[in-house]
């Protein structure tokens, strides 16, 4: 009678002090009960489940002494801590509370990960585990396939659930059943520990710039909120390096710092470093401080160790304050220069670079007003020097029409205030400069709806602007608008340089149209085509931007998506008579198995933007799932027109349950700041369950076994 025989044990550990005094559990439910009060023996079987606190036991049988309170368990026998272990033996003998006592040919698993073989555990209160006789893996054992890839025989492990610490005593490390390393004394962190001081996984490196080399990262817990990583590197052909990076999170904000050193080596090697920096803290009354730092001692030394590519170091640091109706920035800005044909004296320091808007409803007419308000000082050490003060008022309302068409009127004024030193063309006298601006766009869009489905739209836009050149103003020098790019972004856009030292006058013309077809099956296709007209030329442009003549280039963008699976964007730049001036097509493919990411870009000549010459790449990136294990990639990036390739890579992965295992080939085929054509070969493995190891796909089928 299993409902009686439930009912009659927790009757008796309620009304009696047999619970408090002898069995010390709160709850044990089991099929079958018998209590033999002369001999004070209790025997549950089938189904037994005893709970105390926060500690449950399962067992097939159990027979309790309440003189020597002591609990004898027959298995299979399951057994979960506090702490999340999880115990499962044949048989074992605790106390009655299941705190300590031994488990016999035990496995115990930790946090889902780490899996442990044992002929025999200690328990010892609520804190330690002693395990003999142990073998460790993360990997799944099963009779087709016997022997894990990599595991751990010990002869003792203490294991702290407390301190979350796993002491191994004489640890051989294996792979495929073959011994590996010797280690006397070995500790790990709990599987369960997401943060641990340590060593992590060794990284293999090989370089045709610097031979063979090793990175061994050492990593440092400082508290709750701050963490470092040593990382040594060392190599065979060049200096001894050593990585660092540290860490720390503030109630209001963050410090991250990574760079690395030459300790040793070559003459032009030692002492050579990089640092990389961000912080940022909000302050009261919403405003924020940051900083950005990028720093390197020669223009070669980071892309010669493979640190960054980059051709020009930015840092800058400033405060900051962001709210719907207003925001405001006051930085500076540094660069230093990694170009073989450019000298870092003439490079120039933004100092200071300040911004403020501010934008409110305009009472009177319903409109929306915005005032700007900005500075800029270019300093360099050899060349122009060039301060700059500007301010701008603005208006703007929308109009409903009738017959659906919409219409935008606007308006705007800029005043702008230039100082120029070292440059005979300026002199030394204030250049001042107003430029007023009017305008109005108007669109009418249409829409319809398909027997199948589908919802198109068309939508023509027209857009007029006018900006006269005021004959009073000065001529002022152009640090900040000397690369113009005419895209969708900017076409109807109120001026189409970057900048602020050139702003487009005369009358303009922006007419655009934009199709867009939204099927049900869930694609889009989205075609847009648009182009500017002009009373004149425009001599303020050049001539390979496309917006020097009365009618500029025609700008197209087609595009097909259908998310998150594909997505096919092509721009087109196109020169009435001439060809195409500018084309790029992004196509990303996202499918059960592959994921291609590709770009084709063509640029014609043009001298002003410091192109003389058409340039032409592709880019192109592939990942294909093999298996549930394998996975491997490519990327290549070309030079079509040139005919030569710049950079490819291509990589394998194996991962599963325990380890993974990524080998790369990298090659740069170009030369750069003095660092010749390079090849690269890197070997990573990391063992899931420990120190940031890779993540498990899935979870270990069967417990290990003692070989």
């Amino acid at each position: 009678m299993p409902f009686l025989a439930r009912l009659f044990i927790i009757c008796l550990l309620l009304a009696t002090p047999l619970r408090a005094e002898v069995i010390g559990f709160s709850t044990m439910t089991a099929d079958n009960v018998s209590y033999d009060a002369a001999t004070g023996e209790l025997v549950a079987s089938g189904q037994v489940i005893v709970i105390y606190k926060q500690t449950t036991m399962e067992a097939e049988s159990l027979r309790y002494n309440r003189l020597t309170g002591q609990i004898e368990a027959v298995g299979p026998i399951r057994i979960t801590d506090p702490s999340g272990a999880v115990f499962t033996a044949t048989a074992a003998s605790l106390s009655a509370d299941l705190r300590s006592g031994i488990i016999q040919e035990a496995r115990l698993l930790l946090a889902n990960r780490f899996q442990i073989a044992a002929a025999e555990i200690r328990r010892s209160s609520d804190r330690f585990n002693i395990l003999y006789r142990t073998v460790g893996s993360t990997c799944t054992v099963s009779a087709d396939n016997p022997v894990p890839i990599w595991q751990i025989r010990s002869g003792r492990i203490i294991h702290d659930t407390q301190a979350k610490r796993l002491y191994f005593e004489d640890a051989r490390f294996e792979v495929l059943g073959l011994p590996i390393a010797f280690v006397p004394n070995l500790r790990l962190p709990d599987p369960s520990v997401r943060r641990a001081t340590g060593l992590l996984y060794p990284q293999i490196i090989s370089s045709k710039i610097y031979g063979y080399g090793i990175k061994l990262p050492y990593y440092l817990t400082l508290g709750d909120y701050a963490d470092a990583t040593i990382t040594p590197f060392a190599i065979t052909n060049g200096a001894f390096l050593v990585e660092a990076e540290y860490r720390r999170r503030y109630t209001n904000g963050a410090l991250n710092i990574h760079g690395a050193f030459a300790l040793k080596g070559t003459a032009n090697d030692t002492g050579d470093f990089f640092i990389k920096s961000d912080l940022s803290f909000n302050l009261a009354h919403d405003y924020e401080l940051f900083l950005d730092l990028s720093l390197t001692s020669t223009d070669a030394f980071m892309r010669r160790y493979g640190y960054d590519n980059a051709d020009r170091l930015v840092s800058q640091f400033g405060l900051r304050r962001y709210d719907p109706s207003s925001l405001f920035e006051a930085s500076a800005i540094f660069f230093q220069s990694l170009r073989d044909d450019e000298v870092d004296s003439e490079v120039p320091f933004a100092l200071p670079l300040i911004t403020y808007r501010h934008t409110w409803e305009e009472p009177l007419t319903g409109g929306r007003m915005g005032v700007n308000a900005s500075s800029l000082g270019l300093f360099r050490v050899a060349g122009r020097d060039v301060a700059r003060l500007s301010a701008s008022l603005d208006w703007r309302k929308d109009w409903a029409a009738p017959f659906g068409i919409r219409a935008t009127t606007f308006a705007e004024v800029q005043g702008d205030i230039y100082r120029v030193w070292d440059d005979i063309n300026f002199g030394n006298n204030l250049l001042f400069r107003l430029t007023p601006s009017v305008g109005a766009d108007v669109s009418l869009p249409f829409s319809k709806s398909t027997k199948a489905g589908a919802l198109l739209v068309l939508s023509p836009v027209a857009q007029f602007i006018y900006t006269p050149e005021l004959a009073f103003n000065d001529v002022v020098p152009n640090e900040d608008s000397l690369q113009v790019e005419f895209d969708e972004t900017n076409l109807f856009g109120l001026s189409r340089f970057p900048g602020e030292d050139r702003i487009e006058t005369g009358f303009r013309v922006n007419a655009g149209v934009s199709f867009r077809r939204y099927d049900p099956a869930g694609w889009t296709f989205g075609l847009d085509v648009g182009q500017v007209y002009r009373a004149a030329p425009n001599a303020q442009f050049s001539t390979g931007s496309g917006l020097s003549t009365k009618n500029s280039d025609i700008l197209a963008a087609v595009s097909f998506q259908l998310p998150p699976r594909y997505r096919v964007i092509s721009r087109l730049l196109v020169a009435p008579g001439v060809g195409i001036r500018r084309a790029e097509t992004e196509v990303a493919l996202d499918l059960d198995r592959l994921n291609l990411d590709a770009t084709f870009v063509f640029l014609a000549a043009d001298v002003v933007a410091d192109s003389p010459v058409d340039r032409s790449e592709a880019n192109i990136a592939l990942a294909y799932k093999i298996s549930d294990k394998w996975a491997t990639s490519a990327s290549l990036r070309r030079d079509l027109l040139g005919n030569e390739n710049i950079f490819g890579e291509i990589g394998l992965v194996y991962a599963n349950e325990c380890v993974e295992v990524a080998v790369s080939l990298s090659r740069r085929f170009t030369t750069s700041n003095n660092v010749p054509p390079d090849t690269n070969f890197d070997v990573s493995i990391k063992l899931a369950g420990f120190g940031g190891g890779a993540t498990r796909r899935e979870r270990a089928g069967t417990c290990m076994q003692m070989q």
